[in-house]
């Protein structure tokens, strides 16, 4: 007998195909099927290859020193040239062949912390949050071990890590808010409507109560900014009284026009759209 190594997969992708983990051909097996299955093979791994170069073609694996364990990890990082196709109202950036939307929460393949890349550093992380999510993973076991190209799925459980310290350490509303969008613009790719809305809403909610109680900027963003956001998320969700709300406060406010006359453009092109939007809603009821 001949033992033949192949190969497992249950994707949609290589329907019809054959789908083993050990194939056993008798001496008296015709010829043909050889040929068959490795024509199999070749086609797969030559798809498989294909994935690969173009992933390379835009991320590569770094060494990254974990705040908390101190143990070194690897972590992928998008390299400069990205082709960009397209903006949404929300700041979401379509790429072409590669949504480093993915990549967005770093993750220790060693404890488990995750964070994105400006928390994800020994020097910015404070020795009360180190101590606080030491205690936090203290007896578990989160086994993600690190790939460089991440599906849908892992991308999630990496933000879903990222929000529960960034929640835990008692980080900024903004931060969490900014998690909760990530995994809305991943789930936009992968165009799963009802999970991108609910992450919408949850970072829209956020983002408004943290204009209220919070002091600006943080991270880089201003209270205008974070307001906009808000609006706009509101705005895809289709709660256009809560985007209306959003948007008006910075309508109303002539000194955004000076400050930050793109924002206020960005906004008054969404306040219009907002009310046709509305009106078309107005006219269907």
């Amino acid at each position: 007998t001949v033992r033949v190594e192949g190969i497992v997969d249950h994707t949609s992708d290589f329907q019809g195909q054959l789908h083993v983990t050990d194939m056993v051909f008798v001496p008296h097996c015709p010829f043909f099927l050889f040929s068959a299955f490795y024509a199999i093979l070749e086609r797969k791994q030559s798809l498989f290859s294909g994935e690969e170069e173009i992933m390379a073609e835009y991320t590569y694996t770094v060494e990254k020193v974990c705040p908390v364990c101190g143990e070194k990890t690897h972590v992928t990082k998008m390299k400069a040239r990205l082709i960009t196709l397209s903006t949404d109202e929300d700041f979401c950036v379509h790429y072409k062949d590669v949504n480093p939307y993915l990549y967005r929460v770093w993750l220790c393949e060693h404890c488990g912390f995750a964070a994105d890349e400006k928390h994800f550093d020994p020097a910015a992380l404070s020795a009360r949050d180190k101590g606080k999510a030491k205690e936090l993973l203290e007896g578990r076991t989160i086994n993600l071990p690190y790939t460089e190209e991440r599906t849908t799925e892992e991308a999630i459980r990496a933000y879903k890590l990222g929000l529960y310290f960034a929640e835990k350490l008692g980080w900024p509303l903004q931060k969490q808010a900014g998690y909760r969008m990530g995994m809305a613009w991943v789930y936009r790719d992968t165009e799963e409507h009802e999970k991108e809305e609910e992450c919408l809403r949850r970072a829209a909610e956020l983002y408004e109560k943290s204009v209220m109680t919070e002091h600006y900027p943080i991270n880089g963003m201003s209270d205008n900014m974070a307001m906009y956001i808000a609006g706009a998320a509101y705005y895809r969700i289709g709660d256009f009284e809560k985007a209306t709300q959003m948007l008006s406060r910075i309508m109303s406010d002539q000194e955004i026009r000076k400050s930050d006359a793109k924002l206020f453009e960005r906004a008054q092109n969404l306040w219009m759209d907002l009310r046709e939007k509305k009106a078309e809603a107005e006219k269907a009821n």
